[in-house]
């Protein structure tokens, strides 16, 4: 045994106090052992037992300067100089080195720190003047030295070292002079010594961190290192937040002359277990990186809809790059070819899952860019009143670029869809609804604005349903906007099965908030649609193709409380012709021009509404044929009660004119009125009828009132006269009345005095039943030139009303007034 301690001390403490610092009052049991086998080669060099009380220790050179009185420090960093090993060196092993200091550096810079709180640091009880370095052991074979070590505090192993010497491979000259350094740790025992000396701070960390650090000592500027995480885990107050999460983290160390500085570094996170967020998780991810706590509200039992977990899986692997060129922090950049997670939140209703993947990303102090796509299944009742499940599928590129007073972003959204399946909302259902971005589309957003941008979308529905009435196969339309701070604008085409319509809409903002809707609806000239002709039929036997045009144009204020809505309607159909069984109209138009207001939100309560309409159809052909059909009348809503006012309602037939009186009707189940009749030409109805041998002169009126009860129309108490001084009714040839004459030979006289009747009076009574049936009491009184005495005749007559109009008969009733004024 051979002891050789004070030389030792002096060499130690002569080569390293002055430029680190570290200064060596004792050291006890060196012991070198020889091989006396093998005098000139040193077997082995043991270290029973190794103290070292150390003053100061540091990594930086001091550099003392001044008097012996006056001593000025000066600190510079410097790369580490590694002397030259000697081509043999002996293996050692220590068991035990234990490092004592009673002069710790100041913590001046972590103290910073407030989340830490630091103020309430136990320094004591982490008793850090106690450093314990167990199983330090060295080799050299090969050219290669390791030499490793573990550090302890407390009893607890902290770090496990390993460091490796490469002096010379002559196979790969890339590992010439090449020191290799492996630290690594077991986080939960970091945790475990660190958490009672932080009261406050009740994160824990775990799993096995490794820093490799590599050194080309040709090359001592560029240090090369990667730290590994396995197993990693983080869990405050005992609440698990990150759990299985292996990374890499690769970068190099370029000394410039200010320092070292990492050039490039490189993130690649292989595993880690789905992150779930409940309420309790949301706070302590909030307390950790001290975000708002307003965050977790949604998580909260006193919101509705409350938010289920929701549990949060990336992608992996997830890889990212950042460029550190220099120390100036503008000039870093990090990048990542593909960054991708899933968020699925589970609840009674549905399964919300959102998938968003960043195709590229670069994010620099100057910009943040990135590609992304975007997938979300999940229900609308997180956001509105509808309970429908939707799915939504984006894509595009965001560039965003901060600077000191602001953020401005560009975000370009090249495709988006949503579908929304069973959508069903109070009466309204649809089994699909589909809504797409028709071109790309690209918003700016500056100093917290958004500015202008258009937009063009199509929107498409399929099985619709009304009130379980009105049903639509398909719904489709194609919109078209523009937005910007004060408006939002949108022009539509719109297509329900076979009826096109177009719609413009502005909604005027007030602090991006709506306070009033305006625009217009238009429904283009076209055919009458099967969407209103399938749930209001038209009568049997009525064939109307006709045309139809609408328009509505409204105002709706969402914040006045006088006039809140204002809107007007305007529109017409027209049809060359159209029939009705044996009748035919010809050239019919009818036009409606609507005002609508309302005054408060309850728009049924408060709506009034007052529409004209006209209409005129050039002719109806009914057996006798009226021409300039005209029809003006007023209809009315308001207090939820309906009426309708009609200012005019006339025909021409026969020379005349058929009106309905000025009507107004409130009661539309029992509704009273009065037809007049004027200036009736009887030669044209006898004419129309092609009576042979009888000819009627003269001008007839008639008062007709009805009642109609829903459908059933009568008339009670109707009179038809003669209108001016009279006329004359001549019949010759006639083949009836011949036939009479010979055949009802006491019918001749009273025949005869019809030859040539000049009547100066007629009148009939008329009423009619809801069933068609008709009476007619007529009295004609008279002279014949060839007779002297007065003549009147009285005929009584009762047929259905469609029956009389085509055909005049001489039946069985004329035949008894016949006999009766010849006797």
């Amino acid at each position: 045994m051979f002891t050789y301690r004070e030389r030792i001390i002096m060499k130690v403490s002569n080569h390293f106090s002055i430029p680190y610092g570290i200064k060596v009052a004792r050291l006890h049991g060196l012991a070198i052992k020889f091989d006396m086998q093998q005098p000139f080669f040193i077997d082995k060099i043991m270290l029973e037992q190794v103290k070292l009380d150390v003053d100061y220790l540091q990594f930086e050179q001091s550099i003392q300067g001044g008097s012996s009185d006056e001593i000025e420090n000066q600190v510079v960093t410097v790369a580490p100089i590694l002397p030259a090993l000697p081509d043999w060196i002996p293996d050692l092993h220590i068991k035990n080195v234990t490092v004592q200091g009673t002069n710790l550096p100041p913590l001046t810079e972590v103290s910073k720190a407030q989340s830490l709180s630091l103020s309430n640091f136990n320094w004591e009880q982490l008793d850090l003047n106690v450093v314990v370095f167990k199983e330090v052991g060295f080799r050299y074979a090969d050219s290669n030295a390791e030499f490793g070590f573990s550090v302890w505090l407390q009893d607890q192993r902290l770090l496990l070292a390993k460091l490796n010497y490469v002096l010379q491979d002559t196979k790969n000259t890339d590992n010439q002079n090449l020191l290799k350094v492996q630290l690594s740790t077991d986080l939960s025992k970091l945790s475990a010594s660190v958490n009672p000396i932080l009261p406050a701070f009740n994160t824990e960390f775990d799993g096995i961190a490794t820093l490799d650090v590599n050194v080309d000592l040709q090359q001592m500027e560029r240090i090369s290192l990667r730290f590994s995480l396995v197993d990693g885990a983080v869990s405050d107050d005992k609440q698990k937040l990150i759990d299985n999460a292996d990374l890499v983290v690769d970068t190099e160390l370029v000394l410039d002359d200010k320092g070292w500085l990492p050039e490039l570094v490189h993130l690649n996170i292989t595993d880690i277990a789905p992150i779930t967020l409940t309420a309790k998780t949301c706070a302590s991810f909030t307390a950790l990186l001290s975000v708002e706590k307003s965050v977790c509200q949604p998580f909260s039992n006193n919101v509705s809809p409350t938010l289920l977990p929701i549990v949060i899986t990336p992608e992996l692997p997830l890889s990212l790059q950042v460029g550190i060129q220099e120390r100036d922090i503008t000039r870093w950049k990090v990048q990542a070819k593909q960054a991708a997670m899933t968020v699925i939140m589970f609840d009674s209703m549905s399964n919300n899952n959102l998938a968003v993947k960043m195709d590229e990303l670069i994010l620099t102090p100057q910009f943040w860019l990135s590609n992304w796509s975007l997938a979300v299944i999940t229900n609308s009742r997180y956001f509105s009143e509808l309970n429908v499940p939707f799915q939504v599928i984006s894509k595009g590129h965001i560039e965003v670029k901060p600077t000191d007073t602001s953020i401005s972003t560009k975000l370009i959204v090249n495709s988006a869809t949503l579908t929304a399946h069973k959508f069903k909302y109070s009466d309204i259902s649809s089994e699909n609804i589909k809504v797409s971005l028709l071109d790309a589309m690209t918003v700016n957003i500056s100093n917290n604005s958004v500015l202008p941008f258009d937009f063009a979308l199509s929107t498409a529905s399929f099985n619709n349903q009304y009130q379980n009435e009105y049903k639509v196969d398909r719904f489709s339309a194609q919109h078209r906007g523009h937005f910007n701070s004060q408006a939002l604008s949108v022009s539509s085409d719109w297509q329900l099965d076979d009826v096109v319509m177009k719609s413009t809409n502005t909604v005027t903002l007030l602090n991006l908030t709506p306070y009033k809707v305006a625009g217009h609806w238009q429904y283009p000239q076209q055919a009458i649609p099967s969407l209103v002709t399938d749930k209001y039929p038209l009568p049997v036997g009525l064939y109307l193709p006709g045309l139809v045009e609408n328009r509505l144009d409204y105002q709706l204020m969402l914040e006045e409380q006088q006039g809140y809505l204002t809107a007007g309607i305007s529109g017409e159909v027209t049809a060359n012709s159209s029939t009705y069984n044996d009748i035919t109209a010809t050239d019919i138009n009818a036009n409606w021009r609507c005002k609508i207001e309302a005054d408060k939100p309850d728009l049924v309560a408060s709506l009034n509404t007052n529409c004209l309409i006209n209409s005129n159809i050039s002719s109806v052909d009914m057996g006798p044929v009226a021409t300039n059909v005209n029809f003006t009348g007023l209809v009315t809503f308001a207090n939820e009660q309906l009426q309708v006012a009609i200012d005019n309602a006339s025909a021409n037939a026969f020379s005349g004119t058929v009106s309905l009186s000025p009507l107004l009707i409130t009661d539309f189940d029992h509704i009273v009125g009065q037809v007049r009749v004027r200036n009736l030409s009887l030669s044209e109805v006898l004419e129309l009828y092609q009576v042979p041998g009888v000819k009627v002169t003269g001008l007839l009126k008639a008062d007709l009132p009805f009642v109609a009860k829903g459908s059933a129309v009568s008339i009670i108490d109707g009179t038809i006269e003669q209108q001016g001084a009279g006329g004359v009714i001549q019949i010759k040839d006639n083949a009836t009345i011949d036939q009479l004459k010979l055949t009802q030979p006491q019918l001749r006289y009273a025949l005869e005095l019809l030859e040539n009747l000049h009547y100066d009076s007629l009148h009939s009574d008329v009423n009619f039943k809801p069933s068609g049936e008709t009476k007619l009491t007529i009295n004609i009184k008279g002279r014949n030139p060839s007779v002297e005495r007065p003549i009147e005749f009285n005929y009584s007559h009762e047929e259905n009303i469609l029956q009389l109009f085509r055909s005049l008969r001489i039946n069985d009733a004329m035949y008894d007034a016949l006999d009766k004024m010849n006797n």
